[in-house]
């Protein structure tokens, strides 16, 4: 609501506060859980790849358009779905989310360029995605998992009130960037009808991800659950819409964002309602429920 009534107004606070998300304060939460890191982090940034990789190929079979693939695959696990999931599944939820994150945007952005950016040198594309702020805040939180102690005793206090800066800026970007988009009635009901599919899609290949890392008992997943079926109900990503204004000068992701942004909030909210009505553990899954 606050970013919903800021987006009236003419001044600048959805590019501000993006960059200083984007490039500050996202990538210390990234340094500080790979830094402090539970076992099978890098299997889920793993699995998201896979599940993305192949969401990618399902679609490309019967829609070569890269605008429509990647709103296929490549999912707001950021500024939507680390928020939501650290608000209300905790710790353990957002180090899950990190984890997914990191992977999605590491594809995300390889793959956006390597649709998008056909008349570009490669050698170019991979500097980019190498020099993008998850990837570099990656290999910081590596180089200092040997003070995984120090920075856990330490920095708790500090990621504690980050971690609320990044689940209110990324709130208020979402509303900002609501107020100020057009929505076109006419691309609904394909929103609607791909909302379903990819979330479908997503439902089954994180279930089998999910039974995998079950029978090899990988206790980050096996504890977060629920958390990985939320990321079946993320839109599109945000991020899609600056990879095409910036290398097809177009953009017709806009709407189907926002569009997809608004049905995805409908159906966590609905999720969240059922999970806490029914009281389900965080540690089991929606077959429990059933």
């Amino acid at each position: 609501m606050v970013g919903f009534i800021l987006g009236r107004f003419s001044f600048d606070v959805k590019d501000r506060a993006s960059a200083f998300l984007t490039k500050a304060i996202i990538p210390f939460v990234i340094v500080f859980n790979i830094a402090t890191y539970q076992s099978g982090v890098f299997i889920i940034m793993a699995g998201i790849v896979i599940i993305m990789l192949m969401m990618l190929v399902m679609i490309r079979i019967v829609n070569k358009d890269p605008v429509k693939n990647l709103c296929f695959c490549y999912l707001n696990i950021g500024w939507l779905g680390l928020p939501i999931a650290s608000s209300f599944f905790g710790g353990g939820a957002a180090m899950i989310v990190i984890a997914a994150y990191i992977g999605s945007s590491l594809f995300g952005n390889s793959v956006g360029l390597g649709l998008m950016a056909q008349g570009e040198n490669m050698r170019a594309r991979i500097i980019k995605i190498f020099k993008a702020p998850p990837v570099l805040a990656l290999v910081i939180g590596l180089a200092l998992s040997p003070l995984s102690i120090q920075i856990m005793h330490y920095g708790k206090p500090s990621y504690e009130v980050i971690k609320f800066i990044m689940s209110f800026l990324g709130m208020v970007i979402l509303g900002v960037w609501l107020a100020e988009t057009s929505f076109e009635k006419a691309d609904f009901k394909n929103s609607l009808l791909h909302f379903f599919a990819r979330s479908s899609l997503f439902f089954i290949l994180i279930n089998l991800f999910i039974q995998i890392c079950t029978y090899y008992e990988v206790k980050l997943v096996e504890e977060n659950i629920l958390t990985l079926y939320l990321i079946c109900l993320l839109p599109p990503a945000a991020n899609i819409i600056v990879l095409e204004t910036h290398y097809m000068k177009s953009g017709r992701s806009a709407s189907m964002i926002a569009w997809g942004t608004c049905i995805s909030i409908v159906a966590i909210a609905i999720y969240l309602v059922l999970i806490m009505t029914f009281k389900v553990n965080p540690a089991h899954g929606l077959f429990y429920l059933v």
